[in-house]
């Protein structure tokens, strides 16, 4: 019998972990990006309130629907784990926007913009979340 004992190598493929982990969370982070600035040209202009309530964050249910313009709610990336971001906007009318009260864009327009930036869509798109489940 024959026993090799190799130095090193749970601390190299936790390295390697984590370096995946914050190369896949870079990349997740620029994809969300373009697709929040896609939302953000696809939303149909009044006051400027929707358009500018779009926020990109690691907290699900995480709003800023006053149009303050922060689209960026995000830290470092981890190298711990895959982190999941979500997109929201908490106008309480983007969901009429969405249905196709303004003629300046189409209904569904929030679908077709995430649709159009090639993501593998599962589970719910498109959620209403009321203030008062917060």
């Amino acid at each position: 019998m024959i026993s090799i004992k190799l130095l090193g190598v749970p601390e190299n493929l936790k390295t390697a972990d984590k370096e995946f982990n914050k190369t896949i969370n870079q990349l997740n982070a620029l994809q969300a990006f373009d697709t929040l600035e896609a939302l953000k040209r696809a939303t149909p202009v009044d006051t400027g309130r929707a358009r500018n309530s779009w926020i990109l964050t690691e907290k699900e249910n995480k709003f800023i629907g006053n149009g303050q313009g922060a689209s960026n709610l995000l830290g470092a990336p981890s190298e711990e784990s895959i982190t999941p971001l979500y997109i929201t906007n908490g106008t309480p009318y983007i969901e009429s926007l969405n249905e196709g009260s303004s003629k300046q864009a189409p209904a569904r327009f929030v679908e077709q913009t995430v649709l159009s930036k090639n993501y593998n869509i599962e589970g719910v798109l498109f959620e209403t979340i009321k203030m008062d489940e917060l």
